[in-house]
C-alpha cells in the first residue's frame, strides 16, 4: 500500500511498529505522529492503520445549496446594482440583506455539515472498520474483519465512474457493512480484501479433539460426530455468468433482451437467488392475440377500398408498422416482467418499455401471512394457470404473482423457502451439539484409556505364585518368576517376596512383573 494520501479523501498509511495509542482531544478522533503513522483512541496494541476514508467532496454539494445560492443571488445583486446605478440604496440594502443570509449559511454549512463530513471517518486496520461520526454526540461503530466474507462495490451511475466515488459492500458472518459515498471504492475494496485473505491465511485451523486408540470406538465415535448435511436450495443463477467479481452481488439475470441491461437489485449477506418466475405464455398470447389479428385483418379488410383509393395503402402501412411496435413491446415486457425468490424475500420486478419505466415490489419471507391461489376460469385451470396472493401483515406490501404457470407448486415452494431458515438452524444446532458431544467424549475416553493403559503395577508381595498370576491379569500384566530369594527363612516356599517393577509403579498394560519366591533355607 503507498503510504502517499492521494488527492481524494482516502488515505493510506504505511505498516511499521505498532505503539498504544495517546489520549486525544475528543474533535480529534485520529492524527499521524512524527513516524507518519496514525494513532486513534483505543488502537490495540499489534493494530496497524491501514487507511482513513471519508466520503467524497460531492456528498457536501447538497447541504452547500443555500450557501451556493446565497453567492450566485449576491453576483446578481452586484450586477444588477451595476446595470441599474439609479437604484444604489436599493442594491445596497438588498445586497447587505444577501450577505446577512450567506454569513448565516456559511456558519451553518461549516458547523452543521462540514465539520460533520470532517469527523466522520472510517478508519481500515489490519483487524478492524472503526465508522466514527457525530460532532457533540459522537458514536463509534467497529466491525471485525475477521467476519468479512466477501467485499463488492457499486457505482450505479455515470457520474460516480466519472468522479469516482462510490458504495462499498462489506458481506459479513450474518450482516452487512456499508461505506458509503467514499472516493476510489476500488481501492478501499482492494485493502479490505488484502487485509481479509492475510487474516484468513494466518487463522489456525481448527483443533481436532485426540482420537481414541480403540479403532472401534474411534469409528463410532467419527460416526456420531459426522453433521447432518444442511438442506440446500438451489441456485437459479449458477447458470448465468459472473458478470463483475468485484461488483456486488444481485441477480445475474439479464433484461431487455439484447439490451442485457442488469437489474437494481443488491443482495445482503448470504442472499442467493432461488428461482426466476415469469408469467405464464398464455398471458403473452392473449395479450397479442388482438394485435396479431389486426395486423392479419387490416390488409384484407380494405383490399376492396385500396382499390378504388390506392392512397390508404400508406395509412394501413402505417398502423401495421404501429402494431409492430406494440407488439414489440408486449413481448418485451412479458419477457422483462419477472418475480425472483430469493433465500431471504420475494421480489417482483415489473418494466415498462424496456428501461424507461420499472417498479419493483419486495418482503420479506417472515412478513408473510398467508399464500393463496386462485384460478380465474376454466381455461387457465385446463392449462394450470393461475395467480398467486401473498399477503403480509400492517404496512408490509402485498405482492400478487398473476398469471403464472403451475399456481399450486410455486405456492407450495414458498412455503417452502419460507421454513427453510428455520431447517437450517435446527440441523446447525445439531452439527454444533455432535460436534461438542465429540470434543468432549473423545477428550474422556482418551483420559480413561490412559488411565486403563498406564495404572500402576499391583502389590504382588506376599501371595502365592498363582494368585499374583490372577492378579496381574485383571491388570493386563504378566507375572514371570525370575528366580527364589532366601532372605525370608520364615515364610512358606512359593510366596512372592520381591516384584519389579514395584507396587504403584506406572506400567503399559500387556507389560510384564518380574517376581522372586520364596524358599526355606
Amino acid at each position: 500500500m503507498s503510504s502517499n494520501a492521494p488527492k481524494s479523501n482516502t488515505r493510506v498509511a504505511p505498516r511499521r511498529g505498532t505503539r498504544s495509542a495517546r489520549t486525544r482531544r475528543r474533535w480529534r478522533f485520529f492524527r499521524r505522529q512524527d513516524d507518519k503513522d496514525y494513532r486513534f483512541p483505543g488502537q490495540l496494541q499489534d493494530e496497524v492503520v491501514t487507511m482513513v476514508v471519508r466520503k467524497h467532496l460531492l456528498s457536501l454539494i447538497k447541504p452547500a445549496a443555500p450557501l451556493l445560492i446565497a453567492l450566485a443571488a449576491l453576483v446578481i445583486v452586484i450586477w444588477a446594482g451595476i446595470q441599474q446605478p439609479a437604484l444604489e440604496g436599493f442594491w445596497f440594502i438588498l445586497g447587505a440583506g444577501v450577505v446577512l443570509l450567506g454569513i448565516v449559511a456559511l456558519i451553518w454549512f461549516g458547523w452543521h455539515d462540514l465539520l460533520s463530513w470532517w469527523l466522520e471517518t472510517y478508519i481500515i486496520t489490519n483487524q478492524r472498520i472503526i465508522n466514527s461520526r457525530g460532532v457533540l454526540q459522537p458514536a463509534r461503530q467497529v466491525t471485525e474483519l475477521s467476519k468479512v466474507t466477501q467485499v463488492g462495490i457499486d457505482q450505479d451511475s455515470p457520474l460516480s465512474l466519472l468522479l469516482n466515488y462510490g458504495t462499498v459492500h462489506v458481506y459479513l458472518t450474518g450482516g452487512d457493512f456499508y461505506i458509503r459515498n467514499v472516493s476510489a471504492p476500488r481501492k478501499v475494496r482492494e485493502a479490505l480484501q488484502g487485509i481479509t485473505d492475510d487474516i484468513k491465511a494466518k487463522k489456525p485451523p481448527e483443533e481436532k479433539p485426540p482420537p481414541p486408540k480403540d479403532p472401534e470406538l474411534a469409528a463410532l465415535l467419527e460416526k456420531l460426530a459426522k453433521g447432518k448435511d444442511l438442506p440446500k436450495l438451489p441456485d437459479a443463477d449458477e447458470h448465468y455468468p459472473v458478470r463483475d467479481p468485484e461488483k456486488v452481488r444481485g441477480p445475474r439475470r439479464t433484461f431487455g433482451g439484447p439490451l442485457r441491461l442488469t437489474c437494481p437489485v443488491r443482495y445482503t449477506s448470504g442472499e442467493f437467488t432461488v428461482e426466476y418466475i415469469q408469467r405464464s405464455r398464455y398471458v403473452l398470447y392473449r395479450n397479442l392475440a388482438l394485435p396479431i389479428l389486426l395486423f392479419i385483418g387490416l390488409p384484407l379488410a380494405t383490399v376492396p377500398t385500396a382499390i378504388a383509393f390506392p392512397s390508404i395503402w400508406f395509412i394501413v402501412a402505417f398502423i401495421m408498422f404501429i402494431l409492430l411496435i406494440v407488439m414489440g413491446l408486449i413481448a418485451t415486457n412479458y419477457v422483462d416482467d419477472v418475480f425472483i425468490l430469493t433465500n431471504k424475500r420475494i421480489i417482483d420486478i415489473e418494466r415498462k418499455m424496456v428501461f424507461l419505466y420499472e417498479a419493483r415490489v419486495e418482503t420479506e419471507y417472515k412478513n408473510i401471512r398467508d399464500v393463496k391461489v386462485t384460478v380465474s376460469n376454466v381455461l387457465e385451470r385446463l392449462l394450470d394457470v393461475g395467480n398467486v396472493y401473498i399477503e403480509t401483515p400492517g404496512s408490509s406490501p402485498n405482492i400478487v404473482f398473476s398469471g403464472i404457470d403451475h399456481p399450486f407448486l410455486i405456492q407450495d415452494r414458498i412455503m417452502g423457502i419460507k421454513g427453510y431458515k428455520d431447517k437450517v438452524e435446527a440441523v446447525e444446532r445439531e452439527n454444533t451439539a455432535n460436534k461438542q458431544f465429540n470434543k468432549w467424549f473423545s477428550n474422556v475416553l482418551t483420559t480413561l484409556e490412559t488411565r486403563w493403559l498406564n495404572k500402576g503395577a499391583p502389590n504382588l508381595q506376599r501371595m502365592d505364585f498363582w494368585s499374583a498370576v490372577e492378579c496381574a491379569s485383571e491388570f493386563g500384566l504378566e507375572v514371570v518368576a525370575i528366580g527364589e530369594d532366601h532372605s525370608n527363612p520364615d515364610l512358606p516356599p512359593g510366596l512372592v517376596v520381591r516384584q519389579s517393577p514395584p507396587p504403584g509403579t506406572m506400567i503399559n498394560q500387556g507389560g510384564e512383573i518380574q517376581v522372586y519366591l520364596s524358599k526355606r533355607a
